[in-house]
């Protein structure tokens, strides 16, 4: 028999709080349709932090944590991206 992976997204309160234009469901979206991410170093627990397109096309940075079940925990989201975080993830950058 096969397992079956559902990794679940759920977002804290304080993410729409803080971000009143970031509803949870555009963050959640935003981490589902990451278009880079990336572990970050010396961080516990684990954190990830990604740049991904909400429901209608804006881009959000996302930093979430994983659970040892594969869920994710977003602790914190906002658009437009930052252009430090834009830099991290090496968002933009043309390959030579």
């Amino acid at each position: 028999m096969l397992g079956v992976r559902l990794d679940r997204i759920f977002v804290l309160d304080r993410v729409p709080e803080r971000h009143p234009d970031v509803s949870k469901e555009d963050a959640a979206h935003a981490w589902l349709h990451c278009r880079k991410s990336m572990m970050r170093i010396g961080k516990e627990p684990e954190e990830h932090v990604g740049i991904g397109y909400d429901a209608s096309g804006r881009l959000v940075e996302v930093v979430a944590v994983r659970n040892a079940m594969g869920d994710w925990l977003i602790k914190h989201a906002q658009t437009p991206p930052q252009e430090s975080i834009k830099r991290e993830l090496g968002y933009g950058r043309r390959k030579r």
